[in-house]
Formats: structure tokens, C-alpha cells, sequence
């Protein structure tokens, strides 16, 4: 859900990491020097936002546009649209002030003189409140009216905008419940809903435009909800754009994606059998630099637009966070080369964005990548929404509090959330959980941050060898080492936690007690060897070998009873009327 999300969104980042790939691009003299990539991939059409929700100061500059259109971009977004409104961009139709059309009249020029095409998103209909929810009716003549009104102004504003995509359900916008109180909508299915207001929309911008396209992107609808929809809604100058998955988010990986996710197959096919064209969203960097995870795993990236290629129906590509060109790094290099020769094998485009690193480290590159790839993928991503908690938000440095560990769990009230999603994330709403779940989470984590430590080792040896790259090398060293340390000490957390429990179960029994102790004492010594000997870590050590029973009394040691109350909205709608 990407509102969400964007609500944990970090300030701007600084960073700046640019690599061989790019450097002929560091100095733009005319857009004619670089045309725009005839059908990228073998797509017809490649979307990407200029900036992203964790970088958004981004300023449309001849040379940025360059750089994005040279991984192989042949149309642009014109905002973020992002929950929470990064710089203040446009997320709404309503947001489109006199400042903010100044800005898209500027963006547009600068698409139109990089021979790049626009498309706009917005969501529509936008809540009348966010908290607690009051969605804007669409069954309400004002409502729709409003909208088509908004909607003429836009088009006839700007008619050098291409297309419009737009979503009817999350960030800002809602749709009314048919099991709530709107007099309008109770007992009427969002599939008798909203086909119709989408046609309103497509029939508004035909009239301004003809031959135009309305893109619609179904979030925090269920499966069943968006076919009953797609079967529904007229065909004709309309578009779908699906996430790679139906039950997750836009992850770069093959998170029960694609072939293996039911849901995306079943939309793909009934938009290709109704001939609705399909644009399929990826992720290149896991949403850099909002997670220790940055965008050194090109494998992954290579393996996600395989999988939108190889279905049949889909037109082209979007990337779902955005692009900024000031931390483009190995997974952009990956996706330029894609876009240029998307039949090559995967060891062919390795070879060719290792080969500016230099001989002799372009191979232990390749492993620690492979490496990486693999730790990204070992990751418990499936035990709960809030993965940042879990040892990947940027602020964890390998230290843990002695509090016994807890997994932040959510959910929303939206129908994938109520349906789908329950299939796909272990904890959504439950308040307690077995000890047997925190340890698949804390053995994954482990699995994940040891592969992490093999890519760090391949990074070491790729350092020795020397290059002209050796700096760029020392980069993504120390960002897959901090990751890798962070998963493991939220690992030792869960694990030490578990064992600690375990121990005063049996902390009478002669027999039992010394094996726990073993097992609990070796968690703590790979605990100090992963905090670099940090003082804390050692003296809890120190104290566990002194007196384990007393270290156990005062250590991840659950109290005797919690209470923490709020207020339950979920059970009160607002009045519509």
C-alpha cells in the first residue's frame, strides 16, 4: 500500500554515487545528441518518474533527462504522486494550484524537448477526510461532476499531456463501502460502481481529446473486485497497470510474482482477451535510499523485466518509485542494458556492466552481487507489511535493546488488505503469535545476513585487486556490511529472545539447563563479534558467564502482564449525507 509507506519516507538523501555507466552522460550540449530508445526492451512504452519519494528535489534539468531517457525512458511522469506529497508534489487534481500548473507546464517543455512523452497521474475521487476516512461518493452526481469539470480544465490546460493514469482507491483517494452507511453505495458492489465512473472519466478526456488513453491502476482493490471490474468497464481507449504481484508490493524480486502469482496472471489475460494493453510496474532499487538495502542486485533486476516480457499482453513497463539520476548506481546499469538487448543472457549483461571496474575485479563483483541478490531474496519478507522494524531501516547499526523482541504487524481496511493480502503476510492484525514464527523470522534473517557476509568478502577481494573503481567498490562494500550486520543483530534478537524464555523454562531442571545456557551464550558471543566487541554487548556477556540465572531475571524477560488500549475506528464510518 504506498501511502503508507510513505509516511516512514526519510528526508531527502544526499548521496551521490555515480557510475562508470553514466559518465558519458555528465555534460548535456543538445537533446539531438540522444534519441530516445526505439521501443525500449521491445516495449512500446517505458514510464519513468523523475525523482523519487526519498530523493524528490529533483529539478527537470536538461541533464537529468538525459540520463533517464539513456537507460531507455520514452515517457515521463509529471509529478511523484507519492502519499505524502514529497515536495510538495502533485498527488490529486486538486493539488494543481497556479504554482504547481506553472511547474507541469515546465515539465512538459522540457519532456517535449528531449523528444520524451507525458503522462499525468492522479487520484480520483480525492477524500473528502483522511483520518478517519470519509471517502468522496462516486455514485453522487456532485461528485462526478466535479470530476469531470476537473478533468476537461486539465485536459484543455494541457493538451501537449500524452496520457493520464489514474487510481480510484489509496493515497488521498477512496471509494465507499458497500457494507457502509453511504445512502448511495450500501449494497451496491464496487464493480457496479466504479466501470462506470471510469468510462465517465474516459468519455470526458475523449471529448477533449479523442484518441487519447485513460490508464486505471486498481490499488487496494481485491482479485475478484478487479476482474468483476475489468469484465465491466468499456475497452475502448483505456489501459490497466498492474503491480507484479497481487498480494504485495512492487518489490524488485520474485516475490510470488508474475507466473507464480495466480492474480497477475488471471488480470493479464482477461485485459489481452478484452483488448485492454497492460503496463507492468517494477522497482529497481528497493526504494533507495529509504532502506539499508540499496540497488546492488542486478540479477534480480534482470529477472523482473524477463518476467513482464514473457507475459503476453503487456505494452510496456513503469517504474514504480522513480528515478534519480544523482544516486543511479548497479541495478540502473542492469536496466540500461536490458532495455538495449533484452534477449541476451544474463551472464553477457553481467560482463558488460562489471567490464568498466577493470579486469581483475569485474568477476568478484559478479559473485558479490550474486551474493547480494540472494540475501535479498532469503529475507523474511513475508512476515509482516512494516519491513523496516525488521532490522532494515536505515537508523539500525547492529545494535538491540534487551526487551524481549516484538514483530510490528497492520493492516488497513481495504479489500486487498481484508482478502489478499492475508495470503501473502503471516501477521496482519494478530496480537500474540507463536514462538515458532519469531524463529523462521530470526533463522531467515540469519540466512539472509550471512549470504550478505559472503558478498562482503568477494567486495574485500575485489578491493585488493585494484582497479579504476576501487572507490565505487568501497560504496557497495560498506552498504551490503551494514545491512548485513543489521539483519543479523535483529536476528540474534529474535534468537536470543526464544533461547532466553526457553532457559527459565528449564532453569530447575539440572539436565536441561546447561544445554539451553550453551546455546544462549553462543548467541551472545556472535552478538559481540557482530557489534565489533561494543562494551554493552560484552559486559551482558560478562554478566550472563557470572550469573546466567540472575542475567535471565533482568534480560528479554516478558512482563508478568501488558495492557495498551486505543481507540478502534474501524467500527465507526463517518455520515456521507
Amino acid at each position: 500500500m504506498k501511502q503508507k509507506i510513505a509516511w516512514f519516507l526519510p528526508g531527502a538523501a544526499r548521496t551521490v554515487v555515480v557510475l562508470g555507466f553514466l559518465t558519458q552522460l555528465t555534460s548535456y550540449s543538445s537533446a539531438d545528441d540522444a534519441p530516445v530508445m526505439e521501443r525500449p526492451g521491445g516495449f512500446q512504452y517505458f514510464v519513468g518518474i523523475v525523482g523519487n519519494p526519498s530523493v524528490p528535489d529533483i529539478s527537470w534539468s536538461d541533464d537529468e533527462l538525459e540520463k533517464i531517457k539513456a537507460l531507455g525512458v520514452n515517457m515521463v511522469q509529471l509529478s511523484i504522486a507519492w502519499g505524502n506529497k514529497p515536495a510538495d508534489e502533485v498527488l490529486n487534481l486538486e493539488d494543481l494550484d497556479a504554482s504547481q500548473r506553472e511547474k507541469f507546464a515546465f515539465r512538459i517543455r522540457q519532456a517535449k524537448k528531449h523528444g520524451l512523452k507525458t503522462i499525468a497521474q492522479f487520484g480520483i475521487p480525492r477524500m473528502v477526510n483522511l483520518n478517519p476516512v470519509r471517502p468522496a461518493c462516486i455514485l453522487d452526481p456532485a461528485v462526478q461532476k466535479k470530476y469531470q469539470d476537473l478533468l476537461t480544465d486539465f485536459m484543455k490546460s494541457f493538451p501537449e499531456v500524452d496520457e493520464v493514469l489514474v487510481y480510484t482507491f489509496d493515497q488521498h483517494a477512496w471509494l465507499c463501502s458497500e457494507y457502509g452507511p453511504c445512502p448511495r453505495c450500501t449494497g451496491v458492489p464496487l464493480d457496479e460502481r466504479v466501470p462506470q465512473f471510469l468510462n465517465l472519466l474516459n468519455e470526458t478526456m475523449q471529448k477533449c481529446r479523442p484518441d487519447t488513453r485513460l490508464w486505471w491502476k486498481p490499488w487496494e482493490l481485491s482479485r475478484g473486485q478487479v476482474v468483476a471490474i475489468l469484465n465491466k468497464v468499456k475497452p475502448e481507449h483505456f489501459g490497466l497497470v498492474l503491480n507484479p504481484s497481487t498480494s504485495n508490493e512492487v518489490y524488485p524480486f520474485n516475490d510470488r510474482s508474475f507466473k507464480s502469482d495466480l492474480g497477475v496472471k488471471r488480470l493479464v489475460q482477461l485485459a489481452k482477451e478484452r483488448s485492454v494493453p497492460v503496463l507492468g510496474e517494477f522497482d529497481h532499487t528497493f526504494y533507495k535510499p529509504l532502506y539499508l538495502i540499496e540497488d546492488y542486485f542486478p540479477r534480480l533486476i534482470y529477472e523482473q523485466m524477463n518476467g513482464w516480457k514473457e507475459m503476453p499482453g503487456i505494452v510496456g513497463v513503469k517504474e514504480y518509485y522513480g528515478f534519480a539520476p544523482s544516486v543511479f548506481s548497479v541495478n540502473a546499469a542492469m536496466l540500461q542494458a536490458w532495455m538495449k538487448s533484452p534477449s541476451a543472457p544474463l551472464d553477457q549483461l553481467l560482463n558488460e556492466i562489471a567490464a568498466p571496474y577493470g579486469t581483475q575485479a569485474a568477476p568478484l563483483l559478479q559473485q558479490a552481487w550474486e551474493y547480494t541478490a540472494q540475501s535479498v531474496e532469503a529475507y523474511p519478507w513475508d512476515t509482516t507489511y512494516l519491513i523496516g522494524p525488521i532490522g532494515l531501516d536505515r537508523h539500525w547499526d547492529g545494535t538491540h535493546d534487551w526487551e524481549p523482541v516484538e514483530i510490528i504487524s497492520t493492516t488497513w481496511d481495504t479489500p486487498i488488505w481484508k482478502a489478499n493480502r492475508r495470503g501473502n503476510f503471516m501477521l496482519t492484525d494478530e496480537p500474540k503469535a507463536h514462538p515458532w514464527l519469531f524463529e523462521d523470522c530470526g533463522l531467515r534473517l540469519e540466512d539472509a545476513a550471512a549470504l550478505g557476509f559472503k558478498a562482503v568478502g568477494f567486495y574485500d577481494q575485489a578491493i585488493a585487486a585494484g582497479g579504476p573503481k576501487v572507490d565505487e567498490i568501497r560504496v557497495q562494500r560498506e552498504t551490503v556490511w551494514k545491512t548485513s550486520r543489521s539483519l543479523r543483530a535483529k536476528s540474534l534478537h529474535y534468537l536470543m529472545t526464544l533461547a532466553a524464555q526457553s532457559a527459565r523454562t528449564v532453569q530447575n531442571d539440572e539436565k536441561q539447563f546447561p544445554i539451553v545456557m550453551k546455546r544462549l551464550e553462543a548467541l551472545l558471543k556472535k552478538d559481540v563479534e557482530n557489534q565489533g566487541g561494543n562494551t554493552v554487548v560484552a559486559q551482558k556477556l560478562a554478566e550472563f558467564q557470572r550469573d546466567p540465572k540472575a542475567w535471565l531475571a533482568a534480560n528479554f524477560n516478558p512482563h508478568d502482564y501488558e495492557t495498551k488500549t486505543t481507540i478502534d475506528w474501524s467500527k465507526w464510518v463517518p455520515r456521507q449525507d
